[in-house]
């Protein structure tokens, strides 16, 4: 298990971590980097070739400062004070490694300490024959970095894509990364996964720990509150989190022994705080018989790493008559982590149509969802959510579609593989078809409730203006009563002899209340006829738009082809997508 790991006190996910730029920005790199440097590097060659790399490949100077600060060097305010916590960041080990060679059955074995990696690495698989080996990497470190770069010389953007995760970066951001060229893409030995992972927390408190626990992670990785909560019926103080998370993987030879097929794949470590959003994902193996006396491993471990090793121990998962060949696919060094992947992914769907559903509601029935409070703003507010985030999401499955799947592919579907089934991802490419599908839906879908809710929250301001336009004709209405009084007020005004005002004021009533009486129904049936005119113009003008040229529906009773309302809400919609 290694030593117990330090509690953070500089949480760079919280206000006090917001200097990102003490450690400089890209034109101008702060002298504090000399408090981390490793300055012999000779027992670690592979930091000592990234080093001579960063000149000329920029972005490959974050995976140096990562390398000798043992994590982000967001965190050193907080590692410098804690020795201890660096000296266990920088040799955390969490590897599983399992051997694939002909004759013997794949038996997963644990790492858990630079020695026992390093005795891994150094041991051959004996035989001739083909064979697979597979690395899965929960988190980074120094030594995990080191070992693996410099035993199969990886490509160090390998690891240099694995260690943030940014969706845009600001302007002085160091740790930006440039986006490569698709030709050059087509050599890489490697390729990333971006995905979405949901946690869900009883309380705000459980989510805070959870930040805290994530900032214990050597790679950056952050989990963001949704801001979805629903009054109704989610449960009081819980929160829904978001993560983005990267799952990498290399597959290439190893030069010692060549005819051994390698694979790495990194993987994000998991908070232990909250629980999967509805227990987790899908299980995708068939359901056994009733008769099996062996019964089926779950593929819901408690982390994400330990749901992929179930998942690698357990390939292949479908029974086929060339089991035996299936055994030695060289997919089996991908297809755990990107079906996994996949499984996730659904699970994201169904959450967000879940909210959009909710916000739906809110709109359709705003008598009983608002009576407790809640109002149009905050739906647009919850909304805004899914404006940012949807379109991040389609760009993740994007990426996957155009660019993942065909390297995993290319790196493993030799010649000899092309005829067993899904020798080129077809099995799963639908999956990730109807991925990509879904959320086209769902941002046409959000693109017409944030129309709608626009529209609520205009009507609402609308329905406001006539209320308080009602408030001040009562006033007018009262202004006019007193018009007469005053009016006779200042004709009996005129003298200061108020012992002879006796018959003065007999005459003032006289006269002001029959005038104010006369004044009141002018003013009553001058506003009834407008009022009147106003109606008659307004059913007109209805009456035309129903059945006059511009009518969304023909004289016999047809719609006349986009020309509906509904039509033209999503119409234009769809039609913008299509395009897109």
């Amino acid at each position: 298990m290694g030593p117990e790991r330090a509690k953070p006190t500089y949480n760079i996910h919280t206000a006090m971590g917001n200097d990102a730029y003490f450690i400089g920005d890209c034109y101008s790199p702060s002298p504090i980097a000399q408090e981390w440097e490793i300055q012999d590097t000779s027992k670690f060659p592979y930091l000592t070739h990234v080093k001579s790399l960063a000149s000329s490949w920029k972005t490959l100077q974050h995976l140096v400062h990562f390398m000798e600060v043992g994590t982000t060097p967001l965190r050193w305010m907080d590692i410098k004070k804690n020795p201890g916590d660096r000296e266990e960041r920088a040799n955390r080990v969490t590897v599983t490694q399992i051997d694939y060679c002909s004759g013997l059955q794949p038996r997963p074995v644990k790492l858990d300490s630079p020695s026992a990696l390093r005795e891994a690495l150094q041991t051959s698989i004996e035989t001739e024959d083909p064979s697979l080996r597979l690395f899965l990497v929960e988190d980074l470190s120094l030594q995990v970095i080191e070992q693996l770069g410099s035993r199969f010389d990886i490509d160090p953007l390998f690891f240099r894509e694995h260690i943030v995760d940014y969706t845009w970066f600001n302007t002085r951001d160091p740790w930006v990364i440039p986006l490569p060229l698709m030709a050059g893409m087509k050599h890489r030995q490697w390729f990333r996964l971006r995905h979405a992972r949901l946690r869900y927390y009883k309380s705000q408190s459980s989510f805070d720990d959870a930040a805290e626990e994530s900032n214990s992670h050597n790679v950056f990785r952050r989990p963001d509150d949704d801001r979805n909560h629903w009054l109704f019926l989610d449960a009081p103080g819980s929160t829904v989190s978001i993560t983005r998370t990267r799952t990498t993987v290399w597959v290439g030879k190893d030069k010692l022994q060549p005819n051994c097929t390698v694979g790495i794949v990194l993987i994000d470590p998991t908070v232990h705080e909250g629980f999967p959003l509805w227990n987790g994902h899908t299980n995708w193996l068939p359901i056994p018989s009733s008769e099996t006396k062996d019964p089926t491993k779950p593929l819901l471990g408690s982390s994400l790493y330990d749901t992929i090793v179930q998942a690698t121990a357990g390939y292949p998962w479908f029974k086929t008559a060339n089991q035996a060949t299936l055994s030695m696919d060289p997919q089996i060094l991908v297809k755990p982590a990107i079906y996994t992947i996949c499984a996730e992914w659904l699970v994201v769907l169904e959450y967000v149509k879940a909210r959009l559903a909710q916000i739906e509601v809110e709109l359709d029935k705003p008598k009983g969802f608002r009576a407790k409070g809640d109002v149009i703003e905050r739906s647009l507010k919850r909304l805004h959510t899914w404006r940012r985030v949807v379109p991040v999401l389609r760009e993740m499955v994007t990426e996957i579609l155009e660019q993942d799947l065909p390297i995993a592919a290319r790196l493993t579907s030799p010649a000899q593989m092309q005829n067993v089934p899904g020798g080129n991802m077809d099995d799963i490419l639908p999956d990730f078809e109807r991925i990509m599908k879904s959320l086209n839906e769902l941002q046409d879908r959000v693109d017409r409730l944030s129309s709608i809710v626009t529209s609520e929250i205009s009507i609402e301001d609308s329905r406001h203006s006539l209320e308080e336009n009602h408030n001040l004709a009562r006033l007018t209405w009262l202004a006019t009563t007193f018009i007469p009084l005053s009016f006779v007020t200042g004709l009996f005004s005129m003298t200061d002899d108020l012992g002879s005002m006796a018959a003065t004021f007999g005459w003032y009533f006289l006269a002001a209340v029959p005038l104010t009486i006369i004044c009141m129904i002018v003013a009553a049936r001058v506003g009834k006829s407008w009022k009147q005119d106003r109606k008659t113009k307004k059913e007109e003008k209805t009456h035309t738009q129903t059945l006059g040229v511009g009518s969304a529906w023909t004289d016999d009773g047809s719609v006349r082809p986009g020309k509906s309302s509904l039509g033209g809400l999503f119409g234009s919609a769809h039609n913008k997508n299509k395009g897109s």
